[in-house]
């Protein structure tokens, strides 16, 4: 939540390959919440999610 953008790397088939994806806003909420609330995605740990990034942009210096 402290970075200023968030990549996700998925893997998948066999042979595995890889892809990386930059996440929108929205989406690091729910890869957020993901991280810290395991497999179950709740209300609960999307708050957090968000809380979590809006309080990395108050201390974010102005103009960037």
């Amino acid at each position: 939540a402290q970075a200023d953008h968030h990549l996700k790397v998925v893997k998948s088939g066999d042979p595995v390959s890889t892809s990386i994806m930059t996440l929108s806003d929205d989406a690091r909420v729910e890869e957020i919440a993901r991280m810290t609330g395991g497999s179950a995605m709740t209300d609960a740990s999307r708050a957090l999610a968000a809380e979590l990034l809006n309080e990395r942009l108050k201390r974010q210096p102005a103009g960037g």
